[in-house]
């Protein structure tokens, strides 16, 4: 949440105990309707709801597919329904329906978003066996690219991939996921390229990327804002900190927040093995966190 924005703290208190609430991470229409089953004939498909459900509940409550079943049989078998929750292998087999019907990340359309990126583990080693005895064996990641609005901390716009997934690359799908009025990106000089800064003019979009220190003016139409950012600089003396401070580009730490607050509270690693897996899963622990923000 934007520092200038006053927190309700009853409001936000009832939040954080909504989400220990199993109901809230059921589709309500879901619950309504209650059929579990597709209307086709021939031998029962379970709905791909169902399916979903049983993602976002493993991706909640951090739990492998076998105890996703066991945790499902036994929550229907309270409820007095004599439903059986789907086998373990079948949540596996038909994960990628879950990613299609995945809805939009946010509804929101902000004038500012914030972009960057960050590793979640796959496996290996954890930091404190590395910190006393070093590196022994393989440690894999997949990079999660966001766009956030700094207003509300949600996420706007995601892109998963493998961890030599470069930044600047990624700009381009994080912008189409975006409101066309979009007017100021900000990021860090990871995205102080041509292409970021060509695809940022192109829409006519602010770019507030941080110059190297070893930039030079350049004669390039779409590096017109990078040029008057090196002017400015060095009109200030060379003082980065005090043009970051005068651009605003102090916000941009919100999006380093959105990322330990998806570690926190959803977990430093990726339980999934295949790579489609792992994408899905990646994007279902920002849908939860969304979840959260927005309540």
């Amino acid at each position: 949440m934007s520092s200038n924005v006053k927190r309700c703290w009853s409001k936000y208190n009832k939040s954080l105990v909504q989400r220990g609430s199993i109901t809230f991470w059921i589709d309500q229409d879901f619950l309504k309707n209650g059929e579990v089953f597709d209307g086709t004939q021939g031998r029962p498909k379970f709905k791909t709801a169902v399916i979903q459900t049983g993602w976002i509940l493993k991706t909640v409550y951090s739990l492998t597919f076998r105890s996703l079943q066991g945790f499902l049989n036994s929550l229907l078998s309270m409820m007095g329904s004599n439903v059986q929750s789907p086998d373990y292998t079948l949540f596996c087999k038909r994960g990628k329906e879950v990613e299609m019907l995945l809805k939009k990340l946010s509804s929101r359309r902000p004038k500012d978003i914030l972009v960057d990126a960050s590793g979640i583990k796959i496996f290996g080693e954890g930091e404190w066996k590395t910190f006393k005895h070093g590196r022994e064996k393989k440690r894999r990641w997949i990079k999660v690219h966001v766009g956030v609005d700094p207003v509300t901390g949600e996420c706007i716009a995601a892109k998963i991939t493998d961890e030599l997934g470069a930044d600047s690359v990624q700009l381009e799908d994080l912008l189409k996921q975006c409101h066309r009025h979009l007017q100021r990106v900000y990021g860090d000089g990871a995205y102080d390229t041509k292409k970021c800064r060509g695809l940022l003019h192109q829409r006519g979009i602010e770019d507030i990327i941080p110059p190297r220190k070893t930039g030079v003016l350049r004669n390039e139409q779409e590096l017109t804002n990078r040029n008057n950012a090196i002017k400015e600089i060095r009109g200030l003396g060379g003082d980065y900190s005090l043009w970051k401070k005068l651009k605003g580009y102090g916000k941009r730490s919100l999006v380093e927040t959105f990322f330990s607050r998806l570690k926190m509270i959803l977990g430093h690693r990726l339980s999934s093995r295949k790579y489609s897996h792992q994408e899905i899963e990646s994007l279902l622990k920002i849908h939860v966190l969304n979840r959260m923000l927005q309540t």
